[in-house]
């Protein structure tokens, strides 16, 4: 089987499981939903407590015998791990496309996260109100970025072409044959590499807009960009960990200036990416034009 349709393969026979089992070691409970090959007998993974960070992540043995599952921990076979199977294929369904107006819905969210800011925020940077607004906002930075990126991706081949450097697709090969039996493969599997990318991971997204949009959209200002990814472990420990970092220290700097400054940051990030985007669709429609005049000629 070539490289390719061992990918594809393996992308189409993973399944999502949810293994569940109370930590040996702090003896609190342990949730963690899986993505693992749906064919393959046994296999391990890696799950970590949240709650027992001096403690390694146990591994868990999931095996599939004929459609019967079960798991147990490789260290403590004595205790007992539930394991859930969500096996409905994702490919049952067409799956939506991006949204067309991505900057337009990300504008609106914005106006209605600062009208939240104003009307829910405290003005102590330790409240949990402030640490829901600021990984709210997160989430509306990563759905626009998302939508943003994988859309541009999609209706443009040139995008397509420079997301082949990106790891995971560069060292993929294709046989002819297998671009006769799928010609649409590159896309989707460009599109599937994406989908599979942690949006708010925004020094990787900064990477993937210089590669495939010429523009980064970190902040050129030191001081802001450091900001930007000081802000990354902040939101980790605001949806994981309840506001505290690993060294048990409580965050008490999201204040309202500091929402309003993150808020700030992220709306000219995104402006950034739409006007690189927006740069590349002119310089592919003028291309396709010339080529039409040249062609009519």
């Amino acid at each position: 089987m070539s490289s390719v349709k061992e990918y594809m393969h393996e992308l189409w026979s993973q399944v999502d499981v949810e293994v569940t089992f109370t930590c040996p070691h702090c003896r609190n409970p342990v949730s963690k939903w899986l993505k693992v090959a749906g064919d393959d007998p046994e296999q391990f993974e890696e799950v970590s407590c949240e709650f027992d960070e001096d403690e390694e992540a146990w591994t868990v043995i999931i095996r599939n015998d004929d459609g019967s599952w079960s798991a147990e921990l490789e260290e403590d076979p004595d205790v007992e791990v539930t394991i859930n199977v969500d096996d409905s294929s994702p490919y049952d369904w067409d799956e939506p496309e991006p949204e067309p107006d991505a900057y337009g819905i990300f504008r609106q969210a914005m106006g209605e996260w600062r009208r939240n800011v104003f009307d829910f925020s405290t003005p102590g940077g330790a409240s949990s109100r402030n640490r829901m607004l600021f990984t709210t906002l997160y989430a509306i930075l990563e759905a626009y970025l998302s939508d943003a990126i994988i859309g541009a991706a999609m209706e443009d081949v040139a995008v397509q072409r420079k997301m082949l450097k990106l790891d995971g697709l560069k060292d993929k090969q294709i046989r002819l044959e297998t671009i006769l039996d799928k010609p649409d493969i590159v896309k989707e599997m460009v599109k599937t590499t994406l989908q599979g990318l942690s949006f708010h991971k925004l020094g990787a997204v900064n990477g993937i807009c210089e590669t495939c949009f010429s523009k980064k959209i970190l902040p050129p200002n030191n001081d802001d960009r450091a900001l930007i990814m000081k802000s990354i472990d902040k939101r980790h420990d605001c949806v994981h960990r309840n506001g505290v970092d690993r060294e048990g220290m409580l965050h008490e700097d999201i204040t309202r200036e500091y929402l309003d400054k993150i808020g700030e940051l992220f709306e000219e990030m995104a402006k950034t990416l739409f006007d690189a985007i927006r740069l590349v669709q002119a310089d592919r429609f003028f291309e396709d034009l010339d080529r039409k005049e040249a062609e009519g000629d």
